[in-house]
């Protein structure tokens, strides 16, 4: 069927901008850029793992490891990623004469089926190309996604120490974060204070750390405060996960809430409790922060101290060490015995007669 000159114009414009197109994509420059930028971003990583040791968090050894290895191993993947970009661009070097053909192909054409034509020889031009970048890419795709994995962790975890720089509580002598989350601590229905919930080699701590509306006219609020404060905290030897799941929620229940829900077997600091159901935010994982407390519980947690974290005393300093205090069985204000069960991470005993507190 022949073409009207209004429909011919446009098709041709529509011809000679794709065949522009693939001209500047022919070089393979998204490509390159790819690889430019991972060269970049594992450059970037062992300066990521200087941030993050010099705000003090002390735990998760492997990354170090992991960024060390990054860095040796990318040598090897760029010369093959950039040897696949050599040998993509030689096998793209008759492409101008092709494209050549299908834009005289196109000038030519008076008829829809000869334009057709020519647009299907750009378009078998394009799908080489794209073969082409996809086979540079490919060289590097494993490496690339192991260091996002990488560089994710080492994210949330400088946002977990700004947190935790951040705490509006006292931090024990001693006590390092292992990990922390956003998560809503469920007192009532879907409802409850929203924050950042810690975990430490010590305990966990919830801390909410929200705005709350403070004025609300017609039901719409006006005005509002941030809100920074402990909410509870358990020592890590008396907590126990009685549930992890995954239940539903939001608009027409499609949406996944990850619920955690721990059991305290010694008293809190703040609020005194017995049972808290807290909702995971920001992706949390709560089989991942169940599995991460018993480790932490279980002292496995130690295997992941960095060295400067485990300093090792002199048999002189042994010598000289101030001999361990002994756990106290009497409250000293009332003499009452203590009942009391001491678990790994507990810093005080409250006497439950006259509500004495005994640091240990």
């Amino acid at each position: 069927m022949q073409m009207d000159s209004e429909t011919r114009a446009r098709r041709w414009s529509s011809l000679q901008n794709k065949a522009s197109k693939l001209q500047a994509d022919a070089v393979l420059g998204q490509a390159a850029d790819a690889l430019e930028d991972m060269d970049a971003k594992v450059r970037a990583l062992p300066d990521k793992m200087r941030t993050l040791r010099a705000k003090g968090y002390r735990y998760a050894r492997p990354l170090d490891e992991s960024a060390a290895q990054m860095v040796h191993d990318w040598p090897d993947v760029r010369r093959q990623a950039g040897e696949a970009l050599r040998r993509s661009r030689a096998a793209l070097g008759n492409l101008d004469s092709e494209m050549a053909r299908a834009l005289a192909q196109g000038r030519r054409a008076v008829t829809q089926e000869e334009m057709d034509a020519a647009d299907d020889m750009l378009e078998r031009l394009e799908d080489r190309i794209a073969r082409a970048a996809s086979d540079v890419k490919g060289a590097f795709d494993g490496f690339g996604r192991r260091v996002a994995a990488l560089e994710g962790r080492i994210a949330h975890l400088l946002w977990a120490a700004e947190q935790w720089a951040e705490a509006s509580f006292d931090i024990y002598p001693d006590e390092a974060l292992v990990d922390a989350c956003k998560a809503r601590w469920m007192t009532r229905d879907d409802e409850g204070p929203k924050g950042i919930f810690f975990l430490t080699d010590a305990r966990v701590v919830m801390e909410q750390k929200e705005k709350v509306a403070t004025k609300k006219v017609l039901f719409i609020t006006t005005e509002k405060k941030q809100v920074q404060a402990m909410q509870f905290a358990a020592p890590i030897g008396a907590v126990e996960v009685l549930e992890a799941t995954d239940a539903r929620g939001g608009f027409l229940g499609l949406g996944k809430r990850e619920m955690l829900t721990l059991r305290f077997t010694a008293a809190t600091e703040g609020k005194r409790i017995l049972k808290a159901v807290l909702r995971l935010l920001g992706g949390a994982d709560n089989e991942k922060w169940a599995a991460r407390i018993k480790q932490v519980q279980r002292g496995d947690i130690a295997q992941e101290a960095i060295e400067s974290a485990q300093p090792q005393a002199t048999p002189s300093e042994n010598a000289a060490a101030t001999p361990p205090r002994e756990i106290p069985t009497h409250c000293p204000s009332c003499g009452a015995l203590f009942t009391q069960s001491i678990v790994k991470g507990m810093r005080e005993l409250r006497c439950t007669y006259c509500g004495a507190v005994v640091r240990l």
